[in-house]
């Protein structure tokens, strides 16, 4: 049987930053495992290793706002901090919006590029040294578009992160942005304000106010259009992170939270701005530890034995079974105790297992009865299940990267069931 599943990552920590196993360990077939080969050193500019090819566009608030708070200096500080510590596998792109949202173009129709130094240092010199404008309002919704845009054009089509820090909520006014101009909408007045043409279209609001450079922040045509907005990119497939800074927020954490981020855990407050980048420098290797890891090894990982665990002290009998490992590492595939089902009525004759891991996705070999299987397992939520559908129960599970390593394991061992594929 081959179990094959979607993939999901899970939001909650998981470290990607675990040595090597031992080289030399004895597999359960007899082989000679050379150890498992460890990740690339580190980018010159980095602290984490690798984010599994993850791509993000930064969405800065460059809002009156910011500069009324006098915070804009802590924002552009903790900024650089948090591109100082991109992986360079890490594509990442950047949206300021004020009045209007406008992207930064590496080169023309370039606005995605991997965490080089130079690109680093290009993506810095993007962001204003010089205060927000005071006038300047908060297009939100446009912000998160262009954002969503970049990524559907230049994204790689994987794990993809808009990734929005603002100091409130929106508030904008109605019209293109994207096209250059401040276009006159039907009603006669004038569009958003600091317009720039953006690769990628234009794209018309209506549900900010009628003129004037600002408006009343928050109002619920701007709320609802902005929710709607956010609903779609998170539909889409990608994740979209809210950092608020600075107290409350002006009132709208909750809004944040519960419309615009992914997931309640997708909100981080940061109450005091001074502490934007070392928030920042969190956020992503959190992020970068949720992310599965592609399984490269040719040897044996880990092999779980279905024994007993448990014995009476009296009569030497078996009160207890489950699965333990007996060959290999289980820091590369983790087993919580009591994580089987077993067959109806019974208590030890278990049909399924489930393992914690950090890969992607294993090829296991199952063993039951005198026979054996071999199944590919997808990772869902950092977790992949083995199972077996013959009347035996599994008494074993042996997990490798590849088809190849399971199937030479399997035909090697002496079973008369033998080793089959499926």
């Amino acid at each position: 049987m081959t179990t094959n599943t979607n993939p999901t990552y899970p939001l909650t920590r998981r470290s990607v930053l675990k040595s090597a196993v031992a080289a030399g360990a004895v597999s359960a077939f007899g082989i000679t495992a050379p150890g498992f080969v460890g990740r690339a050193a580190a980018d010159e500019h980095a602290l984490i290793n690798t984010c599994n090819d993850l791509d993000v566009v930064l969405a800065l608030d460059y809002s009156g706002s910011i500069r009324s708070a006098g915070t804009w200096g802590d924002i552009r500080s903790g900024v650089e901090s948090f591109l100082d510590v991109l992986p360079a596998d890490v594509q990442i792109g950047l949206v300021r919006f004020g009045d209007s949202p406008v992207a930064y173009e590496y080169a023309a129709n370039d606005l995605l590029r991997l965490a080089t130094a130079s690109n680093v240092t290009a993506l810095k010199g993007a962001v204003p040294t010089a205060t927000p404008p005071g006038e300047n309002a908060t297009h939100m919704p446009g912000a998160l578009t262009f954002a969503d845009a970049i990524l559907d054009a230049e994204g790689r089509g994987g794990n993809e992160l808009v990734l929005l820090v603002t100091d409130g909520g929106p508030n904008y006014q109605n019209g293109f942005v994207g096209d250059g101009d401040d276009d006159p909408v039907a009603s006669g007045f004038q569009g958003p304000q600091d317009d720039e043409t953006f690769a990628y279209g234009a794209f018309e609001f209506t549900g900010g106010t009628n003129g004037g450079e600002n408006g009343v922040a928050g109002e619920a045509g701007e709320l609802t259009e902005t929710t709607a907005t956010a609903d779609a990119i998170k539909n889409g497939g990608t994740r979209i992170i809210a950092v608020g800074v600075g107290g409350d927020v002006a009132g709208f954490d909750t809004y944040l939270q519960d419309e615009i981020a992914s997931s309640p855990d997708d909100f981080v407050a940061v109450e005091d701005p001074a502490d934007l980048g070392s928030q920042l420098q969190a956020l992503i290797t959190e992020v970068c530890d949720d992310e599965c890891l592609p399984c490269e090894s040719n040897d044996l990982l880990a092999k779980y034995e279905f024994a007993c665990v448990e014995t009476d002290p009296e009569t030497g009998d078996c009160l207890a079974y489950d699965f333990v490992v007996e060959t290999g590492d289980d820091s590369l595939v983790s087993y919580e105790p009591g994580s089987f089902e077993s067959k109806d009525g019974e208590a030890f004759e278990p049909v399924s297992a489930t393992f914690d891991t950090e890969y992607c996705s294993l090829w296991a070999v199952v063993k039951a009865g005198r026979g054996l299987e071999i199944q590919e397992l997808v990772a869902e939520g950092g977790e992949v299940t083995a199972t077996y559908l013959d009347p035996h129960a599994i008494s074993f599970v042996a997990f490798y990267c590849n088809e190849g390593a399971a199937q030479a394991a399997a035909d090697a061992f002496p079973s008369n069931g033998g080793g089959r594929g499926r």
